[in-house]
């Protein structure tokens, strides 16, 4: 495969990973909601109180587990976007600086 059939794909592969990217500050935005909603109800739980009407939960326990969940995949999700960043200076330095006759 030559540089120039390289530089093709990864022009598609660039513009994929910079619509990840700007997901960042959703994931952000929700993680940080869902940690406060997560220091609500263990406030509400130490403080015995019932559950609230709306919240779908039979359980404490079982929204607490449902927010850490979603939690972990908030934090993935930054990890990921981590790495996709990482990958785009790498690409985009190899379409700009490698020959196309290689």
């Amino acid at each position: 495969m030559t540089n120039r059939e390289v530089k093709l794909i990864l022009e598609s592969v660039i513009e994929k990973t910079k619509k990840s990217v700007e997901n960042e500050k959703n994931y952000l935005r929700e993680l940080t909601d869902d940690r406060h909603l997560l220091m609500y109800i263990e406030e509400l739980q130490s403080e015995n109180q019932p559950l609230p009407e709306d919240c779908g939960y039979e359980s404490y326990t079982d929204w607490k587990t449902q927010i850490e969940k979603e939690i972990k995949a908030s934090e993935n999700s930054l990890s990921r976007i981590g790495t996709e960043k990482a990958e785009l200076v790498a690409f985009e330095y190899f379409t700009a600086n490698a020959p196309d006759g290689v």
